[in-house]
């Protein structure tokens, strides 16, 4: 690399030096490193010397000139771009945007900051690591630029529990709606919050015949099942209704059914439907259970019809994907698997 030099500019080191001169100087040496064929180890910390001396006399703007011009320079030095990232939200999301890496250090300083974490949730070079960091604060602001990001890998843990998280923030679901690299899968999971353009789109997936889970024999309650699932509902007791439910699906114990939050309604008679009841029985339960459910007589009469337009085998994908659970069906007359058959139960 060229020696770095300041050109011969009168006034230059007195008092009366201005910032304009000063960045004029930074940036003509700034140029001449980044644009050298090679830089040995002591033109880097001689550059990193001259920097680091004037950065202080930069105004805003000359450093936000600079960082655009140092931050793609894989060589420049680890102090600058920590400068650079601690002077203003816009130098560090340039810096942010444009260096081919982050030094452990600035994203450290980045983290600890609700700007800094927004800044890293947004950037386009996100790796796992750093958004399962992110996520363990539970800012909403932060998960929602996650789930915006497209670099964030779908296949990756933290994608799964923002997917998780989505399940129960409809808001959240809603962006991640809005990837493109959803598996049907991810999108069954989501389908509470999607609008019905989309559950529809949904369900003609599920119905083509498209993975998204081993296909098992439907349901079929016993008269005594049936029975309990409308004795619970007309004592109102929402729990033990949840419960009851877990255990005919063959659920985990505690799976959070959360049938009366909103936004979660549909899932009671999607439930429903995957245990083979018709939609007379649903619009009973769904009379009887809550009255957050049976206030209007014309959402009660809309809650039931979804039992009656969505087939069983397809509800219980949906209702397993929502829950993010896996049942293996333990209702009393769950039918047996042939003997010849390798279908999972």
């Amino acid at each position: 690399m060229s020696s770095l030099a300041w050109p011969e500019m009168p006034g230059v080191g007195g008092s009366e030096t201005s910032s304009d001169t000063w960045a004029s100087l930074l940036k003509i040496n700034a140029d001449l490193f980044v644009s050298a064929p090679a830089r040995d180890l002591e033109a880097i910390r001689t550059f990193e010397s001259l920097a680091l001396g004037f950065l202080p006399r930069l105004n805003h703007a000359a450093l936000m000139d600079l960082a655009r011009i140092l931050a793609p320079c894989e060589d420049t030095p680890t102090t600058i771009l920590d400068h650079l990232v601690q002077h203003s939200p816009e130098t560090r999301e340039i810096v942010f945007a444009l260096s081919p890496r982050m030094a452990s250090g600035a994203v450290n300083r980045l983290l600890g900051t609700p700007e800094g974490r927004l800044t890293l949730a947004r950037g386009d070079r996100l790796d796992p690591f750093t958004a399962e960091r992110l996520l363990v604060v539970r800012e909403r602001a932060v998960e929602d630029a996650l789930a915006a990001n497209l670099t964030l890998d779908p296949a990756a843990a933290p994608f799964r529990e923002l997917l998780r998280r989505a399940r129960f923030r409809p808001a959240l679901a809603r962006l991640l709606l809005g990837r493109p690299d959803l598996t049907l899968r991810d999108e069954a999971a989501l389908y509470l919050c999607a609008d019905p353009h989309r559950r529809a789109r949904i369900r003609q997936r599920l119905a083509a015949g498209e993975p998204a889970g081993p296909e098992r024999p439907p349901f079929k309650l016993t008269e005594a099942e049936v029975g309990e699932l409308f004795a619970i509902a007309l004592r109102g007791e929402v729990l033990a209704f949840e419960a009851n439910l877990a255990t005919l699906f063959g659920f985990p114990a505690g799976t959070e059914w959360r049938l009366l939050e909103l936004g979660r309604h549909d899932l009671l008679p999607l439930a429903l439907s995957a245990l083979g009841l018709v939609e007379k029985e649903a619009a009973r339960i769904v009379l009887t259970l809550h009255p957050a459910l049976s206030h209007s007589a014309t959402v009660a009469r809309a809650l039931a019809r979804v039992t009656a337009e969505v087939p069983g085998p397809m509800a219980l994908t949906l209702v397993e994907a929502v829950l993010g659970v896996h049942g293996a069906g333990t209702a009393g007359s769950y039918p047996a698997p042939d003997a010849s058959s390798s279908q999972p139960v």
